[in-house]
């Protein structure tokens, strides 16, 4: 995908982005979620970091502990069962005029957009508008946590 000249790779392989290859600079990032098939896009100034402080945040949701447990929606009530299990980040983009605010928030909500109108993915980006297929499966998620040996509780609420 290209938007503003800058190219975004949208080439995600389940396990061939691991945390230590993940830089440690600006750019635009997408979380999946591989049991559900979902996604998360973002923009960061450390994508590294990012995703250090995203996988704690889903921990602590699933053990019921930190600020925000009491939060609920779609990616909230899927950390509360889940945890990170599964989770990877993919960089999109690391392009060097994306250090420009401006220009990194219109990135993102493009993708946002992109994200909004697709079908292959569960859609977790609900932060600036709720798209219209925020937090919609898009696989039989009973299935999918029968395999991961997952339990149920918070994820259909």
């Amino acid at each position: 995908m290209i938007f503003n000249d800058i190219e975004f790779n949208m080439d995600w392989r389940q396990g061939s982005s691991p945390r230590e290859t993940l830089p440690r600079s600006y750019g635009v990032y997408c979380e999946i979620v591989w049991p559900v098939r979902g996604i998360r896009i973002g923009i960061s100034k450390n994508i590294w970091g990012r995703h250090g402080r995203h996988v704690s945040w889903m921990r602590s949701m699933k053990k019921g502990t930190g600020s925000r447990a009491n939060r609920s929606g779609p990616l909230a009530n899927h950390a509360k069962d889940w945890g990170d299990l599964g989770l990877e980040t993919f960089t999109l983009s690391t392009d060097p005029r994306l250090q420009e605010d401006e220009l990194r928030f219109a990135c993102e909500t493009e993708l946002h957009r992109w994200a909004e109108e697709q079908t292959d993915w569960k859609n977790f980006n609900g932060e600036k508008w709720i798209p219209t297929n925020y937090g919609k499966p898009v696989l039989d998620e009973d299935d999918a946590a029968k395999t991961w040996g997952v339990t149920l509780n918070w994820t259909r609420g």
